[in-house]
């Protein structure tokens, strides 16, 4: 019995720790009025991801809430990003999309390089426009929960940010979720400092538990009043994460 405990618990870390290492993070210095880039495309209105007992109780519903989730988020790591004393460049106006800028730098054996195609992105972006660092959010499948009981874990994940509930015999939980795929490139040296401690940790399962969350008087068609513990929490996460790219960039 102590055997499988130990075994499970071995299994939790290997999934929270990812499955492959990344290289280590060369040493880096940007300075306070340095230039970072910033582009996030997560969508907007919110998605309720149900997992039930059995898969027929499975469902995936978008409502059309207007949360400017994208907008604010932006907003938030901007604000961040500039009370550190980094100077924001919106890439969007700036003509640059998130085919672009990802991958823009990948891990290769005990090194970071820049992704084969990218080269000529990185002069732009380093020398042209001046950048030292490039912040991407875009939405993606994130897990949201890990589930152990007494034989193989299951992976539990959600396609965007919104809601995710997970029903068994009766009992429901609710969660909040971010579904953020999360890239800071340092273009000199080149690395992603996101794939380090205590990015990569926090960005590895997005989902904030949400203990005091009243259930909703209609499970499939939640109000937009209902909605709104849900996006609270997504943006309060955001600001957490937002302050640890602050951090992780470390403007002198």
């Amino acid at each position: 019995m102590r055997m499988k405990v130990v075994g499970l618990a071995w299994c939790l870390t290997l999934v929270l720790a990812g499955c492959a290492t990344s290289p280590p993070i060369p040493s880096f210095e940007i300075q306070r009025g340095d230039r970072v880039g910033v582009l996030v495309d997560i969508g907007d209105g919110p998605v309720h991801t149900h997992i039930g007992t059995t898969a027929f109780n499975n469902f995936e519903k978008k409502y059309p809430y207007q949360w400017r989730l994208d907008t604010t988020v932006a907003e938030v790591l901007g604000h961040s990003l500039a009370k550190s004393g980094l100077t924001v460049v919106d890439l969007e106006k700036e003509g640059v999309g998130y085919s672009d800028v990802t991958p823009l730098v990948v891990g290769d054996g005990e090194k970071w390089k820049v992704a084969p195609g990218k080269e000529n992105t990185v002069q732009e972006l380093a020398n042209r426009k001046g950048l030292k660092a490039v912040a991407v959010i875009k939405e993606a499948r994130v897990m949201t929960a890990l589930e152990c009981a007494g034989g193989p874990c299951s992976e539990r994940y959600a396609n965007a940010s919104g809601l995710y509930t997970r029903s068994f015999l009766g009992v429901t939980r609710y969660h909040a979720v971010a579904a953020f795929a999360l890239n800071v490139y340092v273009l000199n040296p080149p690395a992603d400092i996101s794939r380090a401690d205590p990015l990569r940790t926090m960005m590895r399962m997005p989902a904030i538990a949400l203990g005091n969350y009243p259930a909703p008087r209609n499970f499939e068609q939640i109000t937009e009043a209902e909605f709104l513990p849900v996006r609270e929490a997504i943006l309060k996460f955001s600001e957490q994460m937002a302050a640890e790219i602050a951090k992780a960039l470390n403007p002198k």
